[in-house]
């Protein structure tokens, strides 16, 4: 009988609801109407009442019914030629071209348009460059202390982690992830527990999910979510080297290399805003640089005086000093042991040295016209100094300064033709 008693009570509720949102449709009185993402709805408040055996009972019904009308001045209000613009790149996930065509845009994204949703992050191409050059340098610096660390001290340095974490760091711009509470709490957490499932219960498909789910339940809880503390606990779960360091695995290397990739990429993300360009800056200075013509190059460097002089001079002493060093080096490294065996290396190694200042004038001219305004403020300088105690002309201090340029890198030759030949046994 209570069972009974119970159906006719649920379909007598069912019938009064029905009704309800029946005249609510069909009713015109509104109380309040919001916007739910993008879309307008209308908010309507009815009582309900239903009779019952023994008393009555009231219960107030909200309705919410989607207004398509309220839904268009809203959108006609809010939108912009971006959005507008943006909604016009959804649904190229449906075809691959599309995708591909617009991936070779010549702009960077965190993702592509999907069938129903927008582009993520989308910015310009130096995004590229600049997030390429500090992910290349910052992981080139670790891996040369991870080699130090192996070859002193037997200990590993680099870890898995670090590309997951350098991945957020250069190529995306101030993600939440990387905010230093994120790295330093998740991480060390992380590592922690995954070194005490590994020392108590040992390293299973159990231990190894059920560190992993606590690590990520911890992150949530504390508002520090970070995907490489995950990394950073599997990897301690199933690699022996970093479980021989035990605790130390919380603060050593991981907390270390993941602050320092933080840092980077804070670098790196303030470099991007800095300095931003796209394909289009690139093509057109490109097109405003004017091919580089020996006889204008040769008279900007005149017209640079006693400077430019000065410092082609200097760019003239090191590239023949470290020519003929190089030259004198693979003459005595081929077994060349005696001056028979030398001399007839040796011209066709000057006449070596000679092509490759005719090939880089170019660049030496242009790099002296560089220098020509410090090494104006150099000759500036030693000649007030030689004039407290002798009266010296600006081309006199000129030409004692270049022989002592000149004297230096016969000097540098010397003693490194030196030093080869000594190598090489020549004088045993």
């Amino acid at each position: 009988h209570i069972f009974i008693i119970i159906i006719m009570l649920y379909q007598q509720y069912s019938s009064s609801l029905s009704l309800a949102v029946s005249r609510v449709s069909s009713s015109s009185s509104t109380s309040s109407s919001r916007r739910r993402g993008g879309d307008s709805f209308r908010t309507t408040t009815t009582t309900t009442r239903w009779r019952t055996s023994r008393r009555r009972r009231t219960k107030k019904v909200t309705v919410t019914v989607f207004d398509s009308s309220r839904q268009n001045s809203n959108i006609g209000a809010s939108t912009s030629g971006k959005d507008t613009e943006d909604d016009a790149k959804i649904g190229v996930g449906r075809s691959l071209f599309k995708r591909i065509q617009l991936a070779s845009d010549g702009y960077v994204r965190l993702a592509l348009p999907g069938n129903e949703s927008r582009e993520v992050d989308k910015r310009p191409i130096s995004d590229l460059l600049y997030g390429f050059l500090f992910a290349f340098g910052t992981l080139a610096i670790l891996g040369t202390i991870d080699a130090l660390i192996e070859v002193n001290f037997q200990k590993p340095f680099f870890i898995g982690a670090w590309g997951t974490i350098s991945v957020l760091a250069f190529g995306t711009n101030d993600a939440p992830a990387l905010r230093m509470w994120n790295v330093v709490v998740a991480t060390v957490f992380a590592s922690f527990v995954a070194i005490c499932f590994v020392k108590f219960f040992g390293t299973t498909v159990i231990t190894r999910a059920l560190a992993v789910a606590i690590s990520i339940a911890f992150m949530m809880w504390t508002g520090a979510i970070h995907p490489p503390g995950g990394a950073a606990c599997v990897i301690a779960m199933d690699m022996i080297k970093w479980q021989e360091l035990g605790f130390l695995y919380a603060l050593y290397p991981t907390v270390l290399g993941s602050a320092f990739i933080c840092a980077s990429g804070a670098v790196c993300s303030k470099v991007k805003k800095r300095w931003p360009f796209t394909i289009e800056d690139v093509k057109s200075a490109m097109m405003n640089i004017k091919r580089p013509n020996g006889k204008e190059m040769v008279q900007t460097l005149k017209s640079c005086g006693s400077g430019g002089i000065f410092a082609y001079g200097i760019m003239n002493t090191l590239w023949y000093s470290f020519g003929i060093v190089t030259a004198v080096y693979a003459i005595t490294a081929s077994g060349a042991t005696s001056l028979a065996l030398i001399k007839p290396k040796l011209l066709p190694a000057l006449a070596a040295v000679w092509a490759g200042s005719q090939a880089t004038k170019l660049f030496r001219i242009s790099s002296s016209i560089a220098l020509a305004p410090l090494c104006d403020k150099i000759l500036n300088r030693v000649n007030r100094r030689l004039n407290e105690t002798n009266r010296f002309s600006k081309s006199q201090t000129l030409f004692w300064t270049c022989i002592a340029t000149v004297l230096l890198g016969c000097a540098f030759i010397a003693a490194c033709t030196f030093a080869f030949l000594a190598k090489a046994k020549l004088f045993v």
